[in-house]
């Protein structure tokens, strides 16, 4: 490149930093803004701390008693002192999800009493199978 400001020049004359500096910056403001008014991003983000904040959850929950207390650097009462942890956001498919598991059981109760009345055909093998034997 016979440019005189392009890579090829080592002294970095013609080059302003400065404004190269400023003008990232004004990208990067700009693709946030965009970000923080996209419905779809936040739903996404939402969805993803609530997930992290889950199996953090569940990570501690599956530590020790031991372990957990020396962890927060606190006696076994005063970590039972500390305030419940915010519930997570709600999402529009666990009332679908609940929903379905109440149909589920209702529907499993009704094959269970069929094959207690003996018209389920083979239930036998069917509770059978479902107690693992």
């Amino acid at each position: 490149m016979d440019d005189a400001t392009g890579p090829g020049r080592e002294d970095g004359a013609g080059v302003d930093l400065e404004q190269l500096a400023h003008d990232w910056i004004t990208i990067c403001r700009s693709e946030l803004a965009a970000l923080a008014t996209d419905r779809e991003a936040q739903e996404t983000w939402r969805t993803l701390l609530t997930l992290w904040a889950g199996a953090a959850k569940a990570m501690l929950a599956a530590m020790p008693r031991g372990v957990r207390e020396r962890a927060n650097g606190r006696a076994g009462a005063a970590a039972a002192a500390r305030p419940a942890a915010a519930a997570a956001a709600p999402d529009a498919r666990d009332a679908e999800i609940d929903w379905l598991g109440g149909r589920l059981a209702e529907l499993e109760r009704r094959l269970d009493e069929l094959e207690r009345l003996g018209r389920g055909g083979c239930g036998a093998g069917r509770k059978a199978a479902r107690r693992g034997g």
